[in-house]
Order: structure tokens, then sequence, then C-alpha cells
């Protein structure tokens, strides 16, 4: 892992134990865009799209790249996300369950430069907007794969176990959802 990355993490697992984890989090985040193209090109030379770079009972750290071609699948993480896009745009896909039915409550665009934060409660899907990836870094306040979590069906917001082969064999091209018509 580089250097910048190794120092975001180490940064974040500090965050992680203040006695503000949500607001020391997006601290470290916000800091982190002071060197944007750096971490960029440090996300681009990963070799997968979604990278843990660490994880503990405090906190977990990914690296995504996401396409705009494709969504992937309305999923929940059961605790607060802190999200910094470094390049491109990533475009978080809000949903609300109601009984059967999974209605989109909006989109909301996180362009280079921003820092957003979603709450444990939050149902989302991701993809990216423009040409290319987007490249983010995401912080959970928490175990991430530790934990029981769900994907939601498109138009049911039946509850699915939350696995990778689900939450990728679930993806939707961004070219057939009404969302993006």
């Amino acid at each position: 892992m580089s250097e910048i990355l190794n120092n975001l993490v180490s940064a974040a697992r500090d965050a992680a134990a203040a006695d503000n984890p949500s607001k020391a989090l997006r601290a470290v985040l916000t800091d982190s865009l002071n060197h944007q193209e750096d971490m960029a090109d440090a996300i681009a030379a990963l070799a997968g799209d979604e990278v843990c770079l660490f994880e503990d009972d405090t906190c977990s750290v990914w690296t995504c790249r996401y396409d705009s071609d494709v969504v992937l699948a309305p999923h929940e993480h059961a605790m607060a996300v802190h999200v910094a896009v470094y390049r491109g745009t990533e475009v978080e896909v809000l949903y609300k369950r109601e009984p059967g039915v999974m209605r989109n409550g909006g989109n909301k665009a996180v362009h280079a430069g921003d820092v957003i934060s979603l709450g444990k409660d939050a149902i989302h899907a991701i993809t990216s907007d423009g040409v290319g990836q987007s490249h983010a870094i995401h912080i959970y306040e928490g175990p991430l794969t530790a934990i029981e979590r769900s994907l939601f069906d498109w138009k049911t917001g039946e509850a699915i176990a939350f696995t990778m082969e689900n939450f990728h064999a679930m993806r939707r091209a961004k070219a057939d959802m009404a969302e993006f018509q």
C-alpha cells in the first residue's frame, strides 16, 4: 500500500478512537482533500475496484472505484459511513423501504473535492457520473465485514443476505433505470 494511503489509515484509526468519531473521521477526509490528486492516483493504482485497507472494531477503511454505466445494488451499512471523492463524481442513489416497494428518495452527486456522510439507517445504491470511474475513500464507523447486513430487492425492498456475490449479481445497467431517465 502506498505511503499516502498508509497515512490516511493511521489518521482514520486515531480519529475512530476520538470522543466524537464522526466529526474526527470527517476531518480526516476533509484534510485528505489537500492531496486530492495524489489520493486519486493511489486509489487508481490498486488492483481492485473495492479494496479494504484496514478494519477493526472501530472503523473500516475502503477504497472505492465505480463505473458510470452500472449501478450497484441497494444496501445498508448498519453504521455511519463517511465518503471523500478524489476523482470523478460518485452518485449515492438513496432509497426508502415501504411495505412491498422500494422508493427512490433522490440521488446525491458527490463531486471530486466533496465529503459526505450517510447515517447508519441509510439505504443506497452506488454509481458514478460522467466519463471514467469515480475514486473515493469510504470510512465506516465499525467492522463492516464482521456484521450482518442486507441488500434490498430493487422493486419490493425485500431484504436479501449481503454477500459480495449477491451484491455484484444484483447490479443493473444505468441505462435501464428510471432513476436516471
